[in-house]
């Protein structure tokens, strides 16, 4: 048996087969025989050389299955794949790269030719069709590195110390401030962003969760400081973004029928809804919401869409928020 044949075998069947496309015998043999002329060679050798690499498969030796199935005239079909990823799975990881706002093209594409080593030629040119995104005006090449510091110090339970920067008037990230001793709890994808959430001790003690933006995050280390564990289920992030807000209340919104998507989307459907008896077809509906910044800017988007109804002190709140933007435009 020639080693460097059986792994020219392995390379064919890793890139000309998958899970719903095989190859015969006699197609493997051209297809070697063309690549490797000097590995040319008896069928029969060819079939012994695959042979190996099924037992191999079968005691679960290698990351792949190696079968066969009978096709017209009982001729043999082998085809190579990997259970456990294959196109629908590649097609979701290749999206989730392409859709991310930090990556550059480079970073993208050396992290997708890399995943299709995993899956042959003809699930290769099946995802060549990519989800579109829209350009993306701040890249940060280092955000990889940075996010595998934090996971690492996550996992090994190490505080962490970093600088985080802002812009300035002129769209340069400028050094803001220097953390040290931030524990690190999990990182959580909001509003196209990674967040850190984490502990910083130098607040009080029923008031130590920050949320750190990871892009913003430079020159990430390990720090000393103390590790004590924390409960999860103890940490959330806000309704409306990152940033919760500890006062809630029971709000009351009158909507244009054109919003009720993004009204389950937010409340959940769980929220009872019924027919506006003062604005034909409109909904009224009330939900718990939390009074943050957030909120704000959530009501403001819908535009001319939404009202808040009650409780008066909600309804004035927006209302002042609307009084201060008409004094901006007025002349």
């Amino acid at each position: 048996m020639s080693r460097a044949r059986l792994l020219h075998i392995l390379s064919i069947l890793e890139t000309e087969t998958n899970i719903s496309c095989g190859l015969t015998l006699q197609e493997i043999c051209r297809i070697l025989f063309e690549k490797y002329p000097e590995e040319r060679c008896s069928e029969q050798r060819v079939r012994k050389d695959i042979s190996v690499l099924q037992v191999l498969s079968a005691e679960k030796l290698v990351p792949f299955e190696l079968k066969y199935e009978s096709g017209p005239h009982n001729q043999r079909k082998y085809k190579l794949y990997r259970p456990a990823f294959g196109l629908n799975e590649a097609r979701m990881v290749f999206d989730s790269i392409s859709i991310s706002q930090f990556l550059s093209p480079t970073q993208k594409n050396s992290l997708i030719s890399q995943l299709e080593g995993f899956l042959s030629q003809r699930e290769v040119r099946q995802l060549k069709q990519r989800v579109r995104v829209r350009p993306c005006l701040m890249q940060n090449e280092q955000l990889p590195q940075t996010l595998q510091v934090t996971y690492r110090a996550i996992d090994e339970q190490k505080c962490l110390r970093f600088d985080y920067s802002r812009f300035d008037i002129a769209g340069r990230q400028q050094i803001r401030k220097t953390y040290r001793h931030i524990r690190p709890i999990q990182v959580v994808w909001e509003q196209e962003h990674y967040y850190l959430v984490a502990i910083n001790p130098e607040h009080d003690e029923d008031d130590r969760q920050r949320n750190y933006r990871i892009d913003r995050m430079r020159n990430v280390a390990f720090d000393t400081g103390e590790w004590r564990k924390v409960k999860e289920f103890g940490f959330s992030y806000g309704q409306f973004d990152m940033f919760s807000a500890k006062e809630k209340r029971i709000v009351t919104f009158r909507v244009h029928p054109y919003l009720l998507d993004m009204v389950f989307e937010t409340f959940g459907t769980n929220i009872i809804c019924h027919p506006d008896d003062k604005r034909q077809d409109w909904i009224v509906f009330s939900a718990e919401v939390e009074l943050s910044a957030g909120f704000d800017r959530w009501v403001l988007r819908q535009t001319d869409k939404i009202e808040v109804l009650a409780p008066p002190s909600v309804r004035n709140r927006i209302h002042e928020l609307l009084e201060n933007i008409i004094k901006s435009y007025r002349k």
